[in-house]
Parts: structure tokens; C-alpha cells; sequence
């Protein structure tokens, strides 16, 4: 069976080497050796949290693109006097594009269930025979359960029951359950920012290695899984939380399903719980 690839893009050793070079300028603080004092102000932590993300997510996180605009904004008006004159203006443009990226997060869900229900309607009014099924199958080069599966993957960050194989959650400012149900689980990537997921993974299942990457900025994630899953934690923890309160039961673990946790932690929680 084939194996959910591992992710080389690391957070944890980036993370290392800012800690690593916070250590360095703080010593040539104490050494009285002159470097700009910006370079250990508070809007560096949120562009380093913004470059974590986007290596981690393979470029591709809108919160990493939105902590590191915020990093550099207030970098450059705070310590280089860049006067921009958006000051009374962040708070509404942020809750404005947090606004679009929901609304078309929406849309994108409903034309999902759109083009779900127009299959099914289609394939419900077929009338060809199995023969004739075979040969279209064979021609298109997938089967209607592969057609379904792509058709609910778009679906991954809604409410509610997902089919989708991979897990791909954005939860920002907002709250959002989720339940997976599938039997070939690829992982994915989980971001709560000033809000929680709450993932159930107790009806999905897989076989070998997968990761699911997780990032957590003031907010939470809870994960239920099986009790037989062999779940590895190996998250970057900053002033946070990670409680795993699964039910011990050595006896159960299935080595051939390990589930590896990556990702940070920052001032929120993560928690493992399984029944």
C-alpha cells in the first residue's frame, strides 16, 4: 500500500536555529558588541512565526503570509519610521479579509456539494449497462468512488463530516469540528490562530507512516484517534500546552499505523484523547 510521503520541511529545526541565534545576539549584548536593537523586538517574533509557517506549509499558509505582513509593517513604521498612516485602518481591514476568505471558503464548500449532488443525480439516471460502465471507467482512467473522493477533497476545512483522505484546517478567529471518515488517511495540516479545531479521526484508518502538521498561535486542537494508533508527538511547545490523555494500552498498538505529530505550539494547546 502506498505511504503518505514525509514532509522534509521541518519546523522544529528552523525553530532551533532562531532560538539559536536569539541566544547569539543576547550574548553580544553581554558582550557589549553593537547590533540593532530591532532585531529583538516583538515584531521580529511575529515574521519569525510567519517564516515557520511558510516552510512548514510549503508556502502556502495565508496565516504565514498574514504574520509576516503584520511582522514587517510594524518592523518597519516602529523601528524605521516608515509612516504608512494605516494605524486606524488594521483593525477593520484585517476583519475585512478575514470576512472574504470566509465567504469564499463558503462558496468553495457549496459548489463542492453543488457538483456532489449533480453526480449523484447523474449516476442515479444512468442507464447503461455494465459493460458499457466498464469500458467508460477504463476509457476516463478512474472509477466514480476516485471521481468522489477528489469531489469531497475540497471539503476538508468545513464543519462536520469530511471524506476527504487528507485533513486541511484553517481555523482563524473561529471555531471548527471536524470528522473524518476514510479509510486511506494521507494526514495534512492543521492551523488554529485565535481559535480551535476539534478533529475526529476515530472512524478514519491507514496503513504505514503519515504526519499531520499542526500550528497553534493563542487558540487549541483536539484530536481523538483510536486507541491502536502508535501516535508520535514531536511538536515545538512555546509557552503552551500538550496534553496527551490518551488510554494507555500497550497491548493494542498496531506498529503498521503511526501517526506523526509535528508542528508549534505558541501560547495555545493541543490535546490527544482517545475512547
Amino acid at each position: 500500500m502506498k505511504r503518505n510521503r514525509v514532509n522534509n520541511n521541518d519546523g522544529g529545526m528552523i525553530f532551533g536555529f532562531i532560538i539559536l541565534a536569539v541566544g547569539v545576539l543576547i550574548l553580544l549584548r553581554k558582550l557589549d558588541v553593537f547590533y540593532p536593537d530591532w532585531l529583538l523586538s516583538w515584531p521580529m517574533i511575529l515574521i519569525a512565526i510567519g517564516v515557520i509557517t511558510l516552510v512548514k506549509h510549503e508556502f502556502k499558509s495565508i496565516f504565514g503570509v498574514l504574520m509576516l505582513g503584520v511582522g514587517v509593517f510594524f518592523l518597519l513604521e516602529r523601528e524605521f519610521n516608515f509612516h504608512f498612516g494605516l494605524q486606524r485602518f488594521i483593525f477593520p481591514i484585517a476583519l475585512i479579509l478575514v470576512g472574504i476568505y470566509l465567504i469564499t471558503q463558503k462558496r468553495r464548500e457549496q459548489q463542492v456539494l453543488s457538483d456532489i449532488q449533480h453526480k449523484i443525480r447523474n449516476k442515479s439516471t444512468a442507464s447503461t449497462t455494465p459493460g458499457e460502465e466498464d469500458k467508460k471507467e477504463e476509457k476516463s482512467g478512474f472509477s466514480g468512488e476516485s471521481s468522489d473522493t477528489k469531489a469531497f477533497a475540497g471539503m476538508s476545512g468545513v464543519s462536520g463530516t469530511s471524506y476527504s483522505d487528507t485533513a486541511s484546517i484553517d481555523s482563524i478567529m473561529s471555531g471548527i469540528n471536524k470528522r473524518m471518515i476514510t479509510k486511506n488517511f494521507q494526514g495534512g495540516k492543521l492551523t488554529a490562530a485565535f481559535g480551535g479545531i476539534d478533529l475526529d479521526l476515530t472512524q478514519s484508518d491507514f496503513s504505514g507512516m503519515v504526519t499531520l502538521q499542526v500550528d497553534v498561535i493563542f487558540g487549541g486542537i483536539k484530536l481523538v484517534v483510536p486507541p491502536h494508533w502508535d501516535v508520535r508527538v514531536e511538536v515545538t511547545n512555546i509557552a503552551a500546552g500538550v496534553e496527551d490523555k490518551r488510554i494507555y494500552r500497550q497491548s493494542e498498538v498496531d506498529q503498521d499505523k503511526v501517526l506523526v505529530i509535528r508542528g508549534t505550539v505558541f501560547f495555545g494547546g493541543l490535546e490527544i484523547k482517545s475512547y
